[in-house]
């Protein structure tokens, strides 16, 4: 049964567009991936299959009841499209829609307003108000967001980035869930490994097209990858052709320039003769010619195989911590109200050193970057440390200001390094100057990332950096960090990137308050 159809749509962002698709039909029951590199439009083509924007061009039919979390949101829930009565249902502000589904598409006009009405419902109906206090970790408000689409969900679930911040066991279990789901999915995420396991088709935004795929994602990948092959050979092969053409067409030129002229000692008749065999000779070359130039104009033009930008990103030298450790303490306690999250915890974090912390949702992660941050709790940091740190709600961005600003207001390096790494992350030209409130996740991290690898700091504090990231800005980032040679804590949920990056481990015992240094890998920790 059809579910949503999209009907010659183009979508702009300001003058650029971001896609354009002929006809796109989801059907009930599919689990689609939605992929592409940051900043391509994938949430924008999310808000527009939910029915939460309309696109510039064309239409989108919406046949059935959906669910919609969103990401970067600040906590809020978008959850359950109730075509009943017209309401999509938000949080403490909801976005109401004037919907009317007639015939092949459905016109939408959104308007914003309480939702105060018998009618509407609050996030209060659905999600526990305390899901939002602010000494809950960002994993633990995912978890109730989800929790609340799983609740409401309509006939069609679309999730945007669900993943971020979430734990290994929560994500397995998110795994679990979307295997098991009756109803059509549509899914945004940067885990490779959950979109193996669940998705049976995948679209691609690339080059402002949207391209379908039968398959998971590692299908997808291969498919891809044939498809360039393919592309380069066909390409290379009308390159080849088109230069021997090319070549003949000018042998032939030249050999016709060079045709000897009547030699003077010739007799009239004899001049005669010669000249009517070299003109007869002369005119087969250029007709020759002429035939090959019209075969080179015919030749099928095969356009060099589109792949994405590469990215590379070289960070300045920053000054050392000189002293062997950067941060420590030997007995750590902090709680919330009756929860203990520390115990006489002890920790240090060397100088040199690459530090994963791990721990699940809620076992205080979050808590302890703020306590180094703030020096709380008996925390010990070098007077010869400059921390740099990224928030996993990018407490460090300017909403207000551009791309540019943001990274220009703490680097210590000159503008022109500043856009040159800007480019490596593929803000190039006006992209510097887009406004840091309407960026993709993808793209506020990747200007968090830069405000802070341009800022001259030597003790990096990640919370949370993969989250939002295409597959390539994830393997430049692995690689970047993995070059850093100064003081690291990072903290994520991604097994392979903290096993490309960090050189040791801190986990956190929730039990019993504690944390548990390893100096090794987390994955021969989990071994052993």
């Amino acid at each position: 049964m059809l579910k949503i159809s999209l009907n010659k749509i183009k979508k702009y962002h300001g003058g650029r567009l971001l896609f354009e698709c002929e006809s796109l039909f989801i059907y009930s029951g599919e689990k689609i991936a939605v992929t592409g590199i940051n900043g391509v439009g994938k949430t924008s083509l999310l808000d527009i299959l939910a029915g939460v924007k309309i696109p510039d061009e064309g239409y989108a039919d919406i046949r059935d009841n959906v669910s919609y979390v969103r990401q970067l949101e600040d906590g809020q829930i978008f959850g359950g499209f109730d075509k009943q009565s017209n309401n999509y249902r938000g949080s403490a502000t909801a976005i109401m829609l004037n919907s009317s589904f007639s015939g092949a598409g459905a016109s939408t006009q959104l308007r914003h307003e309480r939702a105060n009405s018998a009618s509407g419902k609050t996030i209060s109906e659905f999600d526990a108000p305390a899901g939002y206090e602010t000494h809950l970790s960002g994993g633990e408000k995912t978890r109730r967001r989800l929790a609340s689409a799983f609740e409401n969900t309509g006939g069609v679930l679309i999730l945007d980035e669900p993943t971020s911040n979430l734990d290994i066991s929560a994500i397995k279990l998110l795994e679990e869930k979307l295997d098991s789901h009756g109803g059509t999915l549509i899914i945004v995420s940067h885990d490779r490994s959950l979109l193996d396991k669940i998705c049976t088709r995948v679209i691609e935004i690339e080059n402002s097209k949207i391209n379908c795929f039968n398959g998971n994602f590692a299908s997808y990948e291969y498919q891809k990858k044939i498809m360039f092959e393919r592309a380069e050979f066909e390409r290379g092969k009308y390159l080849s052709e088109k230069k021997r053409l090319e070549q003949t067409v000018a042998d032939k030129k030249q050999k016709s320039k060079q045709m000897k002229k009547t030699p003077k000692r010739m007799g009239n008749s004899e001049a005669r003769l010669h000249k009517r065999g070299i003109n007869s000779k002369k005119k087969k070359i250029d007709s020759a010619a002429v035939a090959i130039k019209s075969r080179l104009e015919q030749l099928e033009f095969k356009e060099k195989p589109y792949s994405p930008p590469v990215i590379k990103i070289t960070v300045p030298e920053h000054g050392r911590i000189h002293s062997r450790v950067a941060a420590s303490c030997s007995f750590l306690s902090k709680s919330f109200d009756e929860r203990i999250v520390f115990d006489g915890a002890v920790f240090e974090l060397p100088s040199e050193a690459r530090t994963a912390l791990t721990g699940p949702n809620g076992s205080g992660k979050t808590t302890l970057v703020r306590m180094i941050l703030g020096r709380e709790g008996g925390i010990w940091v070098s007077e010869k440390a400059n921390i740099g740190y990224f928030g996993q709600n990018f407490e460090t961005l300017d909403c207000q200001k551009t791309v540019l600003e943001n990274v220009l207001s703490s680097s210590v390096h000159p503008e022109t390094v500043a856009r040159t790494l800007l480019a490596c992350l593929l803000f190039r030209r006006d992209e510097v100057y887009k406004k840091a409130a309407v960026l993709s996740g993808g793209e506020r991290v990747k200007t968090a990332i830069a405000k802070i690898l341009l800022g001259g700091y030597n003790f990096l504090v990640l919370d949370e950096p993969t989250n939002y990231l295409d597959v390539f800005s994830l393997a430049a980032l692995e690689e970047v960090l993995c070059n850093y040679n100064g003081a690291m804590l990072l903290c994520s949920h991604d097994r392979r990137f903290i096993n490309a990056v960090a050189d040791r481990c801190l986990i956190i015992n929730e039990k019993y308050g504690k944390i548990i240094t390893y100096e090794g890998k987390y994955a021969d920790y989990e071994a052993k």
